[in-house]
């Protein structure tokens, strides 16, 4: 058996590779549990040892990782970036993209891009000097040129430096990203200033500062409701302004579009689209209950929130989620950038990006699981926002580890573990945090895919990739194999996430490398620039699905926008990986 998995080692890691990506693409299960999929298959068919598996777990670009998304916890809750967000929107829209594009991509330079969206979008959404559609756009495509020009600035960076010290090469440098990463930022800049003015939509502000945007509710038939035994024209369910009936659900049943003359029965649930400030008007009708229940008292106090990529939530049904006790809140309205949600609200499985508008108590801002789940983007804000000397004692400590780290006189590792001990001394964070905002997928995502990428070589299949493509692609100039490795990374990301795109595309980029001679600088390159050229659409990366739906866009926005923008990233970032690493 042993020989028979030695003589066939390499099909079976090039099968697992397939399975990988066609689970990633066609299914709806999460990375993490694929990848561990993979690492068990990898581990009990022999074809990894458990210290090669571990190794992957213990790389030292992943630890860094790891620690950088928990001390960016306590940046989150800093009001500098929040206080910042006003200033620079104000004078010509054109204006505050520029400002709002330098200064998200300056912080996203160091800080993870998602904490940087995070912290900025509630203050935008709140703000009444420009349309908040013609910023959140630009405010995540900057985060991710921002992310681009060092080592920590997204995760992507660091995971193919991973890949880099997997593979035995010297560890990647935290400025060997900038000289590509600067042209491209202020090429892509130049995009964002002239073009999204035109081509992103015009939300005028109303009085009290916010778009009219359509929301789902839901409302129960309670029983003895006079509503029962007539038709939903008889209860004048469909002349209600500025909301509108648009399924009946009785017994697991959907009944859409609604009948007029469809009659009503006791435990129908009604499901409704339309402007929230209408939400008093289903209040006149007696015996139309919400689902979840909330006094007067709680409905006067709304929230909206924007559901965190790292959410515990994601993927649960909003039944199985019980907001009571978990927030001290009650969902009232739900939406999903421009898509029409169907089958009942309570069966509906959330997704990061997903707004919800919640009924909140006095002990909602006291939940711990808040700033992990949630980004509050209009009603109550947190108690445990820092400021005044916590703030500025944050923001240095934080700088000093990555100036240390920078300069070589502390490794990163070391000055982050530090400085998270110094957190957690001084009560700045709470142990607590560190579980809800570990990012255990993401690790396993990454573990996952450095042990898939150390089975390609030992087994001999990452070399076959290579004279299979030396054969292949014998026509083309290292420039052409270099532009094919970028587009193919891009493509992956566009069709499941940043993060596993370049865990895919590294082996395979390496062992196209080796055919055009040693220098695996531009290759590796490829993979880091186009791991992150994530623009026309809102699920190939984090920051694009958080403004999704807090700015009402539609995919048709993505790629108005997101195309110029790829065109001339691709072309700045490929010129500038030749000149640089060429």
């Amino acid at each position: 058996m042993e020989n028979w998995i030695n003589e066939f080692a390499g099909w079976l890691v090039a099968l697992d590779l397939l399975v990988i990506v066609a689970l990633l693409i066609f299914t709806q299960l999460k990375p993490w549990v694929i990848f561990s999929g993979s690492t068990a298959f990898l581990y009990l068919s022999d074809i990894l040892s458990l210290d090669s598996v571990l190794s992957g777990y213990t790389n030292a670009s992943l630890l860094v990782l790891a620690l950088l998304f928990l001390v960016a916890v306590p940046l989150e809750r800093t009001t500098l970036m929040r206080r910042m967000s006003g200033a620079v929107v104000n004078g010509s829209t054109r204006q505050s993209i520029l400002r709002l594009s330098l200064f998200s991509g300056f912080f996203s330079a160091f800080i993870n891009n998602t904490a940087v969206v995070s912290a900025m979008l509630g203050p935008l959404k709140r703000q009444r000097s420009a349309p908040v559609s013609k910023l959140l756009l630009p405010l995540s495509y900057a985060s991710i040129l921002g992310g681009t020009l060092t080592l920590i600035g997204t995760s992507t960076n660091l995971i193919v430096n991973g890949f880099v010290e997997q593979a035995g090469y010297e560890s990647l440098g935290f400025f060997d990203f900038t000289l590509v990463g600067l042209p491209v930022f202020f090429g892509c800049l130049l995009v964002l200033v002239l073009v999204a003015p035109k081509v992103l939509p015009n939300q005028e502000l109303e009085a009290e500062g916010e778009a009219s945007q359509d929301y789902f509710l839901e409302r129960r038939l309670a029983s003895g409701s006079p509503l029962i035994g007539r038709s939903v024209q008889d209860n004048g369910l469909r002349q209600l302004e500025r909301i509108f009936l648009v399924e009946v659900i009785r017994d697991h049943h959907v009944m859409a579009p609604v009948n007029p003359q469809e009659v009503l029965c006791e435990g129908d649930i009604l499901v409704f689209t339309g402007d929230l400030s209408a939400i008093e008007l289903l209040d006149d009708f007696q015996g139309l209950m919400p689902l979840q229940e909330f006094d007067l008292a709680v409905r006067e106090n709304l929230v909206e929130v924007i559901i965190s990529p790292s959410a515990g939530l994601v993927g649960r049904t909003i039944k199985e989620v019980d907001f009571r006790s978990r927030f001290d809140a009650a969902v009232v309205a739900v939406r999903r950038g421009d898509q029409r949600l169907q089958g009942g609200l309570g069966n509906l499985a959330l997704q990061a990006g997903d707004a919800l508008v919640l009924a909140v108590g006095d002990d909602f801002n006291r939940r711990r699981d808040i700033s992990a789940d949630f980004i509050v983007v209009g009603g109550v804000e947190s108690n445990k926002v820092l400021s005044g000397v916590r703030e500025w004692s944050v923001f240095l400590g934080f700088a000093a580890a990555v100036v240390l780290g920078a300069t070589g006189v502390l490794p990163l590792i070391k000055g982050l573990l530090i400085y998270l001990g110094i957190l957690l001394v001084t009560g700045v964070m709470a142990v607590d945090e560190i579980r809800t905002r570990f990012p255990f997928q993401l690790l396993v995502v990454i573990g996952g895919a450095l042990g898939v990428s150390q089975a390609m070589f030992e087994t001999g299949l990452a070399e076959h990739i290579g004279n299979w493509a030396g054969h292949g692609l014998s026509g083309l100039s290292p420039l052409g194999a270099l532009i094919g490795v970028f587009l193919m990374t891009w493509l992956f990301t566009e069709l499941v996430t940043n993060n596993a795109a370049a865990a895919i595309m590294f082996p395979l980029a390496m062992a196209i490398s080796g055919q055009w001679g040693d220098d695996y600088m531009p290759f590796v390159m490829a993979v880091a620039f186009g791991a992150s050229a994530s623009f026309v659409s809102p699920y190939g990366y984090q920051t694009n699905l958080m403004v999704y739906t807090a700015g009402n866009y539609r995919m048709t926005d993505y790629f108005k926008l997101g195309l110029p923008m790829l065109v001339v990233y691709s072309v700045v970032s490929l010129t500038m990986i030749s000149i640089v690493f060429g």
